[in-house]
């Protein structure tokens, strides 16, 4: 029986894991650098001197808790200790100060490093720079905020039902339209059409089942009975979110009380 042929790819000609490793090291766009078992820095390259800003000189003297500022030096000494006793720390929330006084937010993961005992030798020590998803959450904030306030002077709300999960989600206005305290709301299909009318819900339930099933919108008047026992209208107007494979996969719609007979931005 002839031999089965070994494909697996020869180790590159005169390259050690180490170097491989090296050059990883050096490359990443994070911060990597390890501490030793007193937590004092014990390696410092080119990545962590262009995140901190601090040469390897400086660096080589300092503790690993003394690279953030002091108010959060007991939460990095804490986070050390742990990994020292083993623990992998993964994605710890901290912030810096660069060597030219630029704060900078960072997740900080510690790994240790074994030896031939209980205690690990060090830590491996990777800080990641976060600023670019802390602005974009702070945006995203942003606009959350202008939704909420536009809602509320419009008196507009929205909600959304996503079919994969089943949940129905209400914004801020949604709920101050039916006066159900979001903690009270359990997010269900069945809750959402439990504040409609009785003599509305079955009418409601079947134009947003028939908008899932054709993916197209609809729009409708109906009575809602809110949790104080006022009878109000509510005027509707929904769109399906449809997949790639152009089936409905959720219904987002947007609705106003209308009781008070007053123009609606819904028409037209």
């Amino acid at each position: 029986m002839a031999a089965v042929a070994d494909h697996r790819p020869e180790p590159c000609a005169g390259v050690t894991a180490e170097e491989i490793l090296a050059a990883v090291v050096e490359t990443s766009d994070d911060a990597i650098f390890t501490v030793g078992a007193e937590c004092g820095v014990a390696d410092w390259g080119a990545t962590a001197e262009r995140l901190f800003g601090l040469g390897r000189d400086d660096a080589l003297t300092r503790r690993l808790d003394q690279l953030f500022p002091p108010h959060l030096r007991a939460d990095v000494r804490s986070a050390g200790s742990r990994a020292l006793s083993g623990e992998r720390i993964v994605h710890f929330q901290s912030e810096i100060i660069r060597g030219d006084g630029l704060p900078l937010p960072v997740w900080v993961s510690l790994c240790p490093i074994p030896e031939w005992s209980d205690r690990p030798w060090g830590l491996l020590a990777i800080t990641r720079d976060i600023t670019e998803q802390h602005l974009a959450q702070a945006s995203l904030a942003e606009v959350e905020g202008r939704l909420r306030d536009a809602e509320a002077l419009a008196h507009v709300g929205s909600w959304l039902w996503d079919l994969r999960t089943g949940t129905v989600q209400w914004s801020t206005e949604f709920h101050e339209i039916h006066g159900v305290d979001p903690f009270e709301f359990d997010g269900t299909f069945t809750s959402h059409l439990g504040s409609i009318h009785p003599d509305d819900r079955d009418e409601v339930r079947t134009l947003m089942e028939q908008a899932v099933a054709s993916a197209r919108p609809f729009e409708s008047e109906y009575r809602i009975l809110r949790s104080d026992g006022q009878v109000r209208v509510l005027k509707v107007r929904a769109h399906p979110s449809v997949g790639s494979d152009g089936i409905a996969v959720g219904l987002r719609g947007i609705g106003q009380d209308v009781t008070d007979g007053l123009p609606s931005p819904l028409d037209g």
